[in-house]
């Protein structure tokens, strides 16, 4: 018996609105997560713990009814982590409801990934990603103790900072490397609601008090007297905040790691939303359900066109916002000490990567290869989702992103044991269980 499901990688707006997209046309897709529950980190409150009652956006509460209603025709595997195919097509899901099976299509909807550019003491205990601090707050209703600075540049700085303001918890300051405020007839030209939701945030921070120091860099960071010291520059003048927690964020960027349609054999292999191109999650649950069109059309469900184009005004809104908070510095090898981490995985610095170029360069060609294998970048736990941006820019001549980054499976880390529980249903997939 040949599997007649789909399957869809990521339970966030676009895996959603493609699980609902496929139920809706009769099939009975194969939705996984890794996460408990389902929302992605955009929707995060929907698997808020029963003691909270988080407030939901009119988008969030739709998503969720519109799911509830094709829940039954969904085998929704949570706690489960997608983590490879194999060459005839087979998936390996590794977790709770762990299992191998041969999907009919693909479609991966794993969202975005959270840059961090490397700075002195980002490795400190203390400081963590801000979007980590995000999903904290929405799932649990918490924030650490103390004191707490958002630092990096972006539009989700304010989102997070004005979602603590409500929470009673106010960040000491908002540290912001562009200056997004100098072009107000820019900002203008965003849609309506993108500027709506964005007044919303900045009336947040403005009537409680925040600083939002724009056109400021947070330089380094150390521990003294048990308190950590932000040290920033702001036009060639430095000071120092003394907080208990910072919060980083340097941008977004696409979360496609492994994703290689030429390793899965005939399976048609599609991208949704973040994980396609980071266009916000308005763009991601409008991609979700273009996606299962396409998944659809690929499996003569339905008519319609083999491929479609990301739709013009969500990427128009991106460019914008990138021109308004430019400026962010580029990491550049004089700017840190050689004792930078730029691996946290593996503790490999600054001072490791020019040791391995010098080397390399009296000896033999530098490698991508060379610089995971020998050097040990991009090999620990997060593959390089957390340290390849950088190690790329501060390699840009010997090296690039898609090198070093490389297209393989699995694209974690597996347990041999995780791949012997996983029961295989490539031969008789009747036997398997809707969740």
């Amino acid at each position: 018996m040949i599997d007649t499901r789909p399957l869809i990688v990521g339970a966030g707006p676009a895996g959603l609105r493609a699980a609902i997209t496929l139920s809706d046309a009769g099939l009975h897709p194969v939705l996984v997560d890794h996460a408990p529950g389902i929302g992605g980190a955009v929707y995060a409150n929907l698997r808020a713990q029963p003691n909270l009652t988080p407030k939901l956006t009119r988008e969030a509460r739709i998503l969720r009814q519109d799911f509830d209603r094709v829940r039954p025709r969904v085998d929704l595997r949570l706690s489960t982590a997608f983590a490879a195919f194999d060459q005839t097509g087979t998936a390996l899901l590794t977790g709770q409801a762990g299992m191998m099976f041969k999907p009919r299509a693909v479609i991966f909807a794993t969202g975005a990934r959270e840059r961090i550019q490397p700075r002195p003491g980002w490795t400190l205990a203390g400081v963590s990603s801000a979007g980590a601090l995000q999903i904290a707050l929405k799932t649990t209703g918490t924030l650490p103790l103390g004191r707490l600075l958002l630092a990096g540049t972006g539009p989700l700085l304010y989102a997070i900072a004005a979602q603590m303001v409500a929470a009673g918890r106010a960040p000491v300051a908002v540290i912001e490397t562009g200056n997004p405020l100098r072009h107000p007839l820019m900002a203008l030209r965003l849609p309506a609601r993108v500027l709506t939701e964005a007044t919303r945030y900045m009336g947040r921070l403005l009537l409680a008090g925040v600083p939002i120091l724009s056109g400021t860099d947070l330089t380094r960071i150390e521990t003294r007297n048990g308190a950590l010291i932000a040290h920033t520059s702001r036009q060639g003048r430095w000071a120092e905040i003394a907080v208990d927690h910072i919060g980083l964020h340097d941008g977004l960027a696409r979360n496609d790691f492994g994703i290689s349609a030429e390793m899965t054999g005939q399976t048609p292999v599609f991208q949704a939303g973040d994980c396609r191109s980071v266009l916000g999650r308005w763009a991601a649950e409008d991609d979700g359900k273009r996606a299962a069109e396409q998944v659809l059309h690929a499996l003569k469900a339905t008519p319609g066109r083999a491929a479609i184009a990301p739709d013009q005004r969500f990427v128009k809104t991106q460019t914008l916002l990138a021109k308004l908070f430019a400026r962010a510095p580029s990491l550049a090898a004089p700017d840190l000490p050689d004792d930078t981490v730029i691996c946290r995985c593996e503790n490999r610095s600054l001072g490791d990567l020019k040791q391995a170029l010098q080397a390399a360069s009296e000896q033999t060609q530098t490698t991508a290869r060379t610089l995971r294998l020998t050097e040990r970048f991009g090999m620990g736990p997060c593959q390089g989702r957390q340290c390849l941006d950088w190690v790329t820019a501060l390699t840009a001549d010997t090296t690039s992103f898609a090198d070093l980054r490389g297209n393989r499976w699995p694209i974690k880390p597996v347990r041999v044991r995780d791949i012997l529980d996983a029961p295989d249903f490539t031969v008789d997939p009747s036997h398997q269980d809707l969740k």
